[in-house]
């Protein structure tokens, strides 16, 4: 993925460079310190600067990344979105990480290979890795973690890679005791064998979800106590993070664990931050935050000029395939009203007000500069069909009722979604429909959905689309994630038989028709697609910063002054 760096110009401010008192090179600036116990402290309250002690070595260096969402768990098989799995990523590994553009990453499994009939995956696991008590991980703790994860009593939709394991039901239970055909080969060597024959592609487009846990730590939790089990009140993993503390929904603290199997860490500790959009700037400002990752946080496009003044600052935009969508109850609106909703909404003007222009309209799943992206959508689309007058006059013909109220939830604090949500209310209003606006948290919010205590829900991702399953759980039938209740199977079939395409001409042949019968059946309202931006403190470089929109780091790779 291409991007370009912003150049910064010097701007007579305060600032305050980094967390720790070995701050960058030259600054003059209030420098943050850890508490101890979690919190961070500003050296100076009233804003003068206060110079640090260069010849002190003690000093921690202290990393803090912020996102404008929170995380209701430190469970990664109990978290309910992509901020949840970001929180419990520094802790736990997956087999493997999943970037931006199709890539993929080893991490516990530092190869792997596919049967000669597709049958089965065969992972190897680096040597190297160890729990954070020091104990190696090995094939039986994948094995372990298959196992339980795959019990009835637990509900997750976090073992999607399970879904395509044999001895699994279409959710990933296991279909009697033991049924899961997951096998020990040795201590570093483990093989999954698949339902079908699928390419290794298409087996780990779902591993980025598969956390592996400690077999000697957990072993004795039954599945029914599993999700609140007082582990994960200071989990142990085997990430690049021991956990320390935590303010729930505001903060957790790590500190680095010093065994991590792929390299040094060169900073002590890492801090992220739930702090909403409006205010995030003012935090890269005075030295609190040291870096925004991209697509995962609504930055507000109006703060980006003020950002790109600092010349403390690097501001980074990546053209995003990821994209803003809407959720709309398919079992309350027919298809014709779903269409003519559709129709009303002014998504050049919300690309325009909300984005400054920085971003493009979606026509459906897939970006136009996606690989799986049909040009043919055009022609069945309603997205680009902009007209109140006829989405009203639909309305009318399908004695629509137009003196009941509607609710539209959007993630509290997410300035984007706020605004999104604001909008579309705008826009219903312009052909008569009542549309009330409420915040909550996204864990309530999706409950909300299913419970089909509200009709409609702003939605983000930050997905490229590379993975042409990524919506999959959004259209199984019964499934957690079918947020918009669908009843249609025609997706869930679309989707099974992407999965287990074996050639990519048959791929693209199947997501062809997926985009083009979601776009006429408005399962789901696709809005528009924000440009990435990435904002970091000069304090750090030598990152990947394209692959921070999907939550991988590559922390031993990170200088830190």
């Amino acid at each position: 993925m291409k991007y370009k760096r912003i150049l910064s110009i010097a701007v007579a401010v305060w600032m305050g460079a980094s967390l720790c008192a070995c701050g960058g090179a030259g600054s003059d600036n209030t420098q943050p310190a850890s508490t101890g116990d979690g919190q961070i402290s500003t050296a100076s309250e009233s804003g003068e600067s206060s110079q640090a002690n260069p010849e002190d070595d003690q000093e921690e260096k202290i990393v803090t990344i912020a996102y404008d969402q929170t995380w209701n768990s430190l469970n990664p098989y109990s978290s309910t979105g992509v901020m949840g799995d970001t929180v419990c990523n520094q802790m736990f590994e997956n087999l493997v990480a999943q970037g931006m553009g199709g890539s993929v990453y080893p991490r516990l499994a530092e190869s792997w290979e596919v049967t000669d009939d597709n049958s089965a995956i065969i992972f190897h696991l680096n040597p190297d890795a160890k729990w954070q008590d020091g104990e190696p991980v090995t094939a039986d703790d994948v094995v372990f973690t298959c196992k339980l994860i795959t019990k009835e009593e637990i509900t997750t939709s976090r073992r999607q890679l399970m879904q395509n394991v044999a001895g699994t039901d279409e959710g990933g239970v296991e279909l009697s005791t033991d049924s899961v055909e997951v096998e020990k080969i040795d201590d570093l060597t483990v093989q999954m064998n698949m339902k079908q024959p699928m390419t290794d592609f298409m087996f780990l487009k779902q591993a980025g979800f598969f956390f592996v846990l400690p077999e000697h730590l957990l072993k004795d939790v039954t599945p029914a106590e599993f999700m609140e089990s007082d582990f994960w009140n200071a989990p142990v993993g085997n990430g690049p993070f021991i956990f320390e503390s935590t303010i729930p929904g505001e903060r957790v603290v790590y500190r680095t664990n010093p065994d991590y199997y792929l390299g040094e860490i060169g900073f002590d500790k890492l801090v992220i931050r739930s702090i909403a959009s409006a205010n995030l700037l003012a935090s890269l400002m005075s030295g609190e935050v040291d870096l925004i990752p991209g697509s995962r946080v609504s930055f507000p496009t109006s703060d980006i000029p003020m950002a790109e003044q600092q010349d403390y600052l690097t501001v980074e935009s990546l053209q995003s395939p990821g994209h803003v969508w809407l959720i709309v109850d398919n079992e309350k609106f027919d298809v014709k009203t779903r269409q003519a909703f559709d129709m009303a909404i002014n998504r050049e003007e919300m690309v325009q007000e909300l984005l400054n222009g920085k971003g493009t309209v979606r026509e459906g799943m897939y970006a136009s500069n996606n690989k799986y992206y049909d040009p043919a959508i055009s022609d069945v689309s309603f997205s680009n069909q902009y007209n109140p007058d006829k989405a009203k006059q639909i309305l009318e013909e399908e004695g629509f009722d137009f003196d009941q109220e509607l609710l539209i939830l959007y993630v509290t604090g997410d300035s984007l979604r706020e605004q999104t949500a604001t909008l579309f209310q705008r826009d219903m209003a312009n052909i008569g429909v009542k549309v009330n606006v409420q915040s909550v948290d996204l864990s309530t919010m999706m409950q909300m959905m299913r419970d089909k205590e509200a009709d409609f829900a702003i939605m983000k991702t930050s997905s490229d689309g590379a993975n042409p399953l990524e919506n999959q759980d959004f259209f199984t039938l019964g499934g957690l994630y079918n947020l918009s209740h669908v009843t249609d199977p025609t997706g869930q079939e679309l989707f099974s038989k992407i999965q287990t395409a074996l050639t990519e001409e048959d791929t693209m042949k199947y997501a062809s028709e997926l985009q083009l019968w979601n776009a006429e059946n408005e399962c789901y309202l696709f809005l528009y697609s924000p440009d990435i931006t990435v904002i970091y403190n000069n304090r750090l470089s030598n990152m990947n910063t394209a692959d921070m929109s999907s939550s991988v780091f590559d922390f031993w790779n990170w200088k830190v002054e």
